[in-house]
């Protein structure tokens, strides 16, 4: 296979096409005595001294030729500054995303910690009034006793709240049993919240060996993505599927995340998308990857993410 010609290549090309070009007119020219030729055929014309414009024409080809130059330079000039602007644009680009990565990280470190004092302090402290509750509900009479059972369920409604909280916060499935069965208690949950909405779920390839950037990026965008739908879209049917694919060998290992309802959907023209689709944007991209909204009045939500899992594997949160 021919490799292409460089710059330098090219440009020995052309300066030997114009030397060529010029030594051709200078023979030619010679051969032809080309001053003759237009002093006879301009005689006539003599009072408009068109003998003399050879030499007008090589002042305007002078001029032309010293202002192509002049603008090559600032073309040259307006180029480097381009370029110098575009280094600069994707320095501050990345630098963005890495801040961004960094608050996502510290908001989970937060949520985490949250959720563990949630669990301790309060899930433990539940627990031991529970306990007293119970231990007083045996020792006091009828109607007493009828009291502190409301408070025993007043105990055990709150312990729910706190314990949806905290999977909220933290998903602890997600840390004990990786990402597939962490989806998939999300996901039964949410049918449970809605359960007149029908759920079409396809978890496929090996989730559960990608990092903990990744899995726990995937696992937000699959909430955010089932929370709007139970807030904006009326649906009464919704996709979700999550599937890695590709091979490592080639680099095409990858993670495909879609979130497709039948709801109401939205104007695009006058949808300026929502903080929730803004986040889960900037978590794909953040990983490199590609985000899709595509909606309509009537037409339902569609969100898509390709995700490269690349050295994403080995990441934490």
């Amino acid at each position: 296979m021919e490799s292409e010609p460089t710059a330098s290549s090219r440009s020995a090309l052309d300066l030997g096409v114009v030397a060529l070009l010029v030594l051709a007119a200078a023979v030619l020219f010679t051969q032809v005595e080309l001053n003759e030729w237009l002093f006879e055929r301009t005689r006539h014309l003599e009072a408009l001294q068109v003998d003399e414009a050879p030499a007008t024409l090589f002042v305007l080809a002078t001029g032309m030729s010293w202002f192509a130059w002049r603008r090559y330079r600032e073309a040259r000039t307006e180029l480097g500054k381009r370029q110098a602007a575009e280094q600069r644009l994707a320095l501050l680009l990345l630098e963005n995303r890495r801040l961004a990565q960094q608050y996502l990280d510290a908001q989970e470190a937060e949520r985490k910690s949250v959720a563990r004092e949630l669990h301790d302090e309060l899930g433990q402290y539940l627990n031991a009034i529970k306990t007293d509750a119970v231990s007083i509900q045996e020792q006091v009479s009828e109607p007493q006793a009828t009291v502190v059972s409301a408070i025993i369920r007043h105990i055990d409604h709150l312990h729910a709240v706190v314990r949806d909280l905290i999977r909220e916060l933290r998903p602890v499935a997600l840390d004990e049993l990786g990402l597939q069965a962490a989806l998939e208690y999300l996901l039964e949950q949410r049918q449970q919240r809605m359960p007149t909405v029908r759920f079409e779920v396809a978890l496929e390839g090996d989730l559960d060996t990608l990092g903990e950037t990744l899995s726990l990026t995937l696992y937000r965008l699959t909430q955010e993505a089932l929370t709007n739908v139970s807030r904006h879209s009326r649906a009464k049917h919704v996709s979700v599927r999550v599937a890695r694919t590709g091979s490592a060998a080639d680099g095409s290992d990858a993670v495909t995340f879609s979130v497709v309802d039948a709801g109401r959907g939205a104007d695009p023209s006058q949808s300026n998308g929502g903080l929730g689709l803004i986040g889960m944007r900037e978590r794909v991209e953040m990983l490199g990857g590609q985000w899709q909204v595509t909606t309509g009045r009537d037409q339902g939500f569609s969100l898509l993410a390709r995700i490269p899992v690349g050295d994403q594997k080995g990441a934490t949160a």
